[in-house]
């Protein structure tokens, strides 16, 4: 069979199983409306005051308590969180440690007394910017205007941006904002590391397309209703499966490395990323269209391609890095590696791909 672009397109929209079937909750950030209020970037001037408040156009103090990292959806965040300048205000007690959290706004009164230099910022935007009183008189005046994300702060969840193509990173903290992007939280915690690799796949890059002759995209825009259409299929083989969410490990700490350290010029970085988002990428595509990959293929993966029980996806440690060099060294040197055989059916899967700018 000739695969074409619209037999691929036609493949994938008939998946059944959807990303919303094994989701607890889709669902959008931050509302950027309230930015001017809680949203402050990191200054390198005072350490005494290390925020940069744009509205007041100075630095300013404020209670760590309140203080959460931001994810900046117009950076790169595949696999990884890119770490950005700013961080976001929450005027929140987050109550409870199930999946789904309690909340509820600090009132003024308690803002005053608990958190004193959060209160002196506000009243000095809002003496700025509002009425010009000099107290705040309710917490409707710097409460969310949506704040149904505040259900899953500090729960584990996938944060999806369309960053040119889908971009998806794994937030297993769970206490990032963000705003341009959309929050997935699964049924089963142990499917993150292989949702997250099936959103980044270059597969995924076809799914727009569907979107759009399906009429259920009419912008640019990613919304919570387009993403829980997102097919999702599962490989047969377990060693497969362990196989993607082992690489999306190793993809999560190369990732990290290359936004908080200085490691472009260590030899062969950019081809070792290259190499396992290829290995990955290959598993993905076999797992949705075409399940004939060269058993010994994946049998020289799984013999090499393994990890330790602890988190080592974030720790800092570079010889970590020097170890997968030498995954990849073995795997290609391994006798039978490249007399794997790809079935025509597949190598035209991927040129077709190529071709069509998706691969």
């Amino acid at each position: 069979m000739f695969w074409s672009k619209e037999n691929i397109i036609e493949r994938l929209s008939k998946i059944p199983r959807t990303l919303e079937d094994i989701s607890i909750d889709i669902f959008e950030g931050v509302p950027s409306t309230n930015d001017f209020l809680h949203k402050v970037s990191l200054s390198r001037d005072y350490t005494d005051a290390p925020y940069a408040c744009r509205s007041l156009q100075r630095n300013v103090n404020i209670e760590q308590e309140l203080m959460y990292p931001y994810m900046d959806g117009a950076l790169s965040n595949e696999f990884a969180i890119h770490s950005s300048q700013y961080r976001f205000m929450l005027p929140y007690e987050i109550i409870g440690h199930d999946i789904r959290k309690k909340y509820r706004v600090f009132q003024p009164e308690e803002m005053k007394t608990r958190f004193p230099m959060a209160y002196k910022r506000l009243i000095e935007i809002k003496y700025k910017f509002r009425t010009g009183e000099e107290e705040l008189d309710s917490a409707d005046c710097y409460r969310l205007k949506d704040e149904r994300f505040l259900q899953y702060i500090n729960t584990p969840k996938i944060i999806v941006t369309d960053h040119y193509r889908l971009q998806a990173s794994y937030d297993i903290s769970g206490n990032y904002v963000f705003a341009d992007g959309i929050g997935v939280v699964l049924g089963d915690h142990t499917l993150y590391h292989y949702v997250t690799t099936v959103l980044n796949s270059s597969i995924s890059r076809a799914f727009p397309e569907i979107w759009s002759r399906e009429k259920v995209r009419n912008n640019n825009s990613l919304y919570p209703k387009i993403l829980k259409r997102f097919p999702i299929t599962f490989p047969e083989s377990e060693n497969a499966e362990t196989l993607i969410n082992t690489i999306s490990r190793y993809l999560i700490y190369l990732n990290s490395q290359k936004h908080t350290a200085k490691i472009y010029s260590l030899p062969g970085y950019q081809r070792l990323m290259e190499f396992y988002k290829r290995i990955s990428d290959l598993l993905v595509l076999d797992t949705y269209i075409t399940n004939d990959l060269d058993p010994r293929f994946i049998e020289i993966l799984a013999e090499n391609i393994v990890s330790s029980e602890d988190e080592f996806e974030y720790s800092d440690d570079m010889s970590l890095l020097i170890a997968l060099q030498e995954i990849k060294k073995n795997v290609l040197n391994t006798p039978d590696f490249r007399k794997c055989k790809f079935s025509n059916e597949f190598t035209n899967i991927l040129a077709t791909l190529k071709n069509n700018g998706v691969w």
